[in-house]
């Protein structure tokens, strides 16, 4: 099919009608595979719900069990000097640094335990890319939840920064599987 320019292949640029592959004479929409007018529409899945950090809270009060997981599957793979000291320090400064990872795509390390923490977990993780900077931020929040839940009133936790970034995540509908999902997303 020719235009009235003459053009007989692609769109026409006075006119803008679709004419024909010269080749093999077949209209340019048969070969693309679809209509010109008519654009196909992914089926997405629904985002689950994230969960809310109260039931977050009371769920990691109530069960000790993920204490257990979390010495037996991420805590015992590090060096015990650094996690004595980021006990020390507190859960804030690893929050940081695993805002950091999720925010950036690339991360300098600095001198402080929570960087030294964060290449030792990294180090752990058998992914790569982006991927391994995501599940690294989120077992050091995991790591986080576990040195605030470690202290002896339990009041910490519902101020736990790391708590809070760990229910905000979409991936995570169910509170029991929270803590797990962290840890065997990174491969722990």
């Amino acid at each position: 099919m020719r235009c009235v320019t003459g053009r007989t292949a692609g769109v026409c640029s006075r006119c803008g009608r679709r004419v024909s592959n010269p080749h093999t004479g077949r209209p340019w929409s048969i070969l693309v595979g679809m209509s010109p007018h008519r654009r196909r529409a992914r089926a997405r899945r629904p985002r689950p719900v994230p969960v809310r950090v109260e039931e977050l809270v009371a769920f990691l009060r109530a069960d000790r069990a993920w204490r257990e997981e979390v010495a037996h599957r991420l805590v015992a793979r590090l060096d015990q000097r650094l996690v004595r000291s980021a006990k020390a320090a507190g859960c804030r400064p690893l929050a940081h640094v695993a805002e950091e990872l999720d925010s950036q795509a690339c991360v300098d390390p600095g001198p402080g335990t929570p960087y030294q923490l964060a290449k030792a977990v990294y180090g752990q993780v058998p992914l790569r890319g982006a991927a391994r900077l995501r599940q690294t931020a989120r077992s050091l929040r995991v790591l986080g939840v576990y040195l605030c839940g470690a202290h002896p009133d339990d009041t910490d936790l519902a101020q736990c920064p790391c708590a809070a970034a760990l229910a905000r995540d979409p991936r995570q509908d169910r509170v029991d599987r929270v803590v797990s999902g962290a840890l065997d997303g990174a491969g722990f």
